[in-house]
């Protein structure tokens, strides 16, 4: 095919950027992304978030795990919700 007969591209689609903490409706066909709240900013709570963080790792690497049909009936019986 000849560059003259090529479709134009178009350029993709640019997102705006989200102010933290304001979330939006999504329109026709758009997905809101999740926003995860900021980290600690005390450095006592960021180094036990991320000693938490590094504690379920090291769980999960040494078979520690809870089956998905276990905690998925205790968070339904804690918040009261029947079961699946």
């Amino acid at each position: 095919m000849s560059a003259s007969r090529a479709l134009p591209v178009q350029a993709p689609a640019q997102k705006k950027p989200a102010s933290l903490g304001a979330r939006k409706r999504a329109g026709d066909g758009e997905m809101m992304e999740p926003v995860p709240p900021p980290l600690p900013s005390d450095p006592v709570e960021r180094a036990a978030l991320f000693a938490s963080i590094e504690q379920g790792i090291a769980d999960g690497r040494a078979g520690r795990t809870v089956a998905w049909e276990v905690l998925d009936l205790e968070c339904r019986q804690k918040h009261g919700l029947p079961p699946a």
